[in-house]
């Protein structure tokens, strides 16, 4: 089961020395998603992990949720204070990067949810690949508006990014509000430092609210290039995101 199997990780990790893995979570005004994607993190099934949330001084939303909670000692909280001008995405990005602790850095957004293997799964592939970086060519898309659920297209999806620390500080986030992580990640394909990661699409599960940074019409092209999943394959996707 679950616990036999983290034990297990736990175990190998202290005999082999897995190395930290710092998740970065940059969010705003969603403590329900947030609360989600920390029990993504509690449940991973790799143990040396760090997770690193950061929220702006203006959140209440989020600062209520903090306050009000108890966390554990691999969860780290970075309160950014009032700044002019505005900071933007990607230099929150950054900021998250640099207040890590990990020797790899995995992007961890607020509003997705995450299989509890996926940090085992990503480094594993970076490994047996030789490469600094892995990510996924495909991963699930779910339409929280209409219910649906779908197996994207291949592409290099840029959130679903881990990295050495090392090298993702070679190339920063730009100063942008969206697509911040598009130059980024075409760097790091360029540079060959990336394994592309194709059969494991179920690891990630990219939800589109209507809230999202990009609009709605961004996602709408985004399905209509994938394959809608079956009933029952949707029904599961629907309960994962109910954890």
């Amino acid at each position: 089961d679950r616990r036999q199997r983290q034990m297990c990780i736990r175990d190998r990790c202290m005999t082999n020395k897995c190395p930290l893995i710092s998740c970065v979570c940059v969010t705003h005004n969603r403590p329900n998603m947030l609360e989600r994607v920390i029990k993504c993190f509690e449940y991973q099934t790799y143990n040396n992990k760090q997770l690193v949330i950061v929220y702006e001084e203006l959140d209440k939303l989020t600062k209520a949720y903090i306050d009000s909670h108890t966390f554990s000692n691999n969860i780290k909280i970075i309160m950014i204070s009032l700044s002019i001008p505005k900071l933007t995405l990607g230099e929150l990005r950054n900021i998250s990067i640099q207040k890590s602790d990990g020797e790899y850095i995995c992007q961890w957004d607020d509003d997705d949810w995450y299989s509890c293997e996926r940090l085992e799964i990503q480094l594993k592939y970076l490994l047996k690949m030789k490469k600094s970086a892995s990510i996924l060519l495909r991963w699930i898309i779910y339409d929280d508006f209409l219910k649906k659920s779908y197996l994207s297209f291949i592409h290099a999806w840029e959130g679903s990014i881990l990295c050495k620390k090392e090298i993702l500080t070679l190339y920063p986030y730009p100063p942008i509000e969206k697509g911040e992580d598009v130059s980024v990640i075409k760097q790091l394909i360029s540079k060959h430092h990336i394994a592309l990661i194709e059969n494991e699409p179920e690891i990630y599960v990219y939800v589109f609210h209507r809230n999202n940074t990009w609009e709605n019409s961004h996602f709408d092209n985004m399905i209509s290039s994938s394959i809608e999943l079956p009933k029952e394959i949707n029904e599961e996707v629907i309960e994962c995101l109910k954890c």
